[in-house]
């Protein structure tokens, strides 16, 4: 009787020289990029300054990505041709690249066309493909033209043909992220050891005070802890060495810390999002269930260890909201510190009574539930007293629960306005928008409006997803959505035989979140379509070389 081969029979999948190239891309993009900042060197002491390095810290990290992804991109193709040449029997790379396209690959590939398209027939071509013109004597723009919008594509369909799972690449990002957190921490509190800020003091002071570690303004950082922190916090449950373990916890901790001391909701809200679905995709393995509650337990720690900072540093912080605030100094928060550390101790035991311990489906089901229900609820609650009624004293909570021109520091009246230019707009204009990053010039009619809340301009819809839908459209936006969905639902799939998708897909789901009152800059969106195409790749890679 003829046997069939086993998968343990199957020969091992080749580690290649073009895997190898999309790793030290990703290690160049994950332990370099967030640190990269402009440095000049000269003969005073210490001889390397940072003065310069929030000058044009958008265009420094545009500029890095850009050359890193074009010298990744020329590499790998140079290798996939010499591969094909030397071996024409060999067609594994090519398969790989045109064979099975998946609905990500499709919708992908729907956004680049429908982005060119919004490009070529825009009233203002030249600033949607390059995302910044000059205006006079200052520029406009956010870099997030057609030109990026390729770049993102193709790396998506080079990292989710070519990656393959290196733990080297994760612990460079937590050593990264963990001097980032740990430079706004002290940023926060006036400290500032690369000299970055000190010089705003007196001539800029908005920001002295609003500028972080070296990524940039509270927006900025929030948007990039919201890409980073969940993958640190889901690396230290599904790693198996305990070094590396106690290295993502301690790096989750400071950024803990940073998200508090950065003062920005739109990372709360993002790594609210993403602790509740994750809550609900390890309910049922104990062992990453204790692990979780052991990542959180370090968070609510890291909340009493920036209070006790604080007390040191004589509570001498820059300006911090209502919400921080609560937070910061909250007796509530030991409560349930106190309740995640007890948690977390009895799964630990129970985990070493029972190993390998599974919990029933109801239970996330019901996690879920009870998760879908607050959404909604609050939801709801939101839209009664923003559309029915709107009379109804509200106090100091007017400014979350009710929407109004001054919503969300005054967020509502771009996106309200924004609503308008869409109802206005053209059929074209309707289904393909004005042209990437284009919102300047759709939001100018509105720009005397704006000033009464101490802006003359605009740039962005400070929500991604309205943001899109006046500079791309409906079907731009659709494609993005389809494109970027997809790879999530792909990623959660493949973590079954692919565990590294996990934290994959924890980026993308924070990063979304967070997106409903943030901007897209390539500060940190160039790191959250990474891990869309690293969701694809885990998806494609093969079982014996996750």
């Amino acid at each position: 009787m003829k046997q069939t081969k086993s998968r343990s029979d199957a020969p091992a999948s080749k580690y290649l020289l073009s895997n190898a190239v999309v790793n030290f891309f990703l290690l160049a993009m994950f332990a370099v990029f967030p640190l990269f900042v402009s440095i000049t060197f000269d003969g005073n002491f210490p001889f390397m300054h940072f003065d310069n390095g929030f000058f044009g810290i958008r265009h420094q990290k545009f500029y890095f990505f850009v050359t890193m992804s074009a010298i990744a991109l020329i590499v790998e193709v140079m290798v996939i041709i010499t591969n094909i040449s030397s071996d024409k029997k060999d067609n594994t790379l090519r398969k790989s690249f045109f064979d099975t396209l998946s609905f990500t690959d499709w919708a992908a590939a729907a956004l680049l066309v429908s982005c060119t398209l919004s490009t070529i027939f825009s009233p203002h071509p030249d600033l949607a493909f390059w995302g910044e013109i000059s205006l006079g004597s200052s520029s406009i723009g956010r870099n997030n033209g057609l030109f990026l919008i390729i770049i993102y594509i193709l790396l998506y369909f080079m990292i989710s043909r070519l990656y393959r799972f290196r733990e080297y690449v994760f612990v460079g990002l937590a050593i990264s992220c963990g001097i980032v957190y740990l430079l706004t921490v002290l940023n926060g509190y006036y400290i500032d050891p690369l000299n970055m800020l000190e010089q705003f003091k007196t001539s800029q002071p908005k920001v002295y005070m609003e500028f972080f570690s070296t990524i940039g303004n509270k927006n900025m950082l929030a948007s990039f802890i919201c890409v980073t922190l969940p993958v640190l916090f889901v690396m230290s449950v599904i790693t198996k060495t305990l070094w590396k373990r106690i290295l993502y916890l301690v790096s989750t901790g400071l950024g803990a810390m940073a998200m508090l001391i950065g003062d920005s909701d739109s990372a709360l809200l993002g790594m609210g999002v993403f602790l509740m679905v994750f809550l609900v995709v390890f309910a049922r393995d104990i062992t990453r269930l204790k692990r979780y509650f052991l990542a959180l337990t370090v968070m609510l720690a890291s909340f009493k260890l920036a209070r006790l900072f604080s007390l040191m540093m004589n509570d001498n912080y820059k300006e911090l909201g209502d919400l921080v605030k609560g937070i910061l100094f909250s007796p509530m928060v030991y409560v349930l510190l106190v309740v995640t550390a007890i948690i977390t101790a009895a799964l630990y035991l129970l985990d070493s009574k029972k190993p390998d311990l599974t919990v029933p489906k109801a239970v996330p089901v019901a996690i879920g539930a009870c998760f879908g229900f607050i959404v909604a609820a609050l939801l709801g609650v939101f839209i009664y007293f923003s559309v029915i009624d709107r009379n109804t004293d509200l106090g100091s909570m007017e400014k979350l629960l009710r929407m109004s021109d001054a919503w969300g520091t005054h967020r509502g009246i771009m996106w309200l306005r924004s609503f308008n230019i869409f109802h206005d707009a053209n059929l074209w204009q309707k289904l393909f928008g004005t042209g990437p990053d284009t919102f300047y010039f759709a939001f100018q009619p509105y720009f005397t409006q704006l000033q009464a809340y101490g802006d003359s301009s605009t740039d962005a819809a400070h929500n991604e997803y309205i943001n899109y839908l006046i500079t791309i459209g409906i079907v731009g936006t659709l494609s993005y959505l389809a494109f970027t969905g997809s790879a999530l639902v792909r990623g959660f799939k493949a973590s079954k035989k692919v565990p590294v998708a996990l934290a994959c897909a924890a980026a993308v789901v924070c990063y979304l979140a967070q997106a409903v009152v943030n901007i897209a800059l390539p500060i940190a969106t160039p790191l959250f379509f990474i891990f869309v195409a690293m969701c694809e790749g885990c998806a494609r890679m093969p079982e014996d070389a996750a």
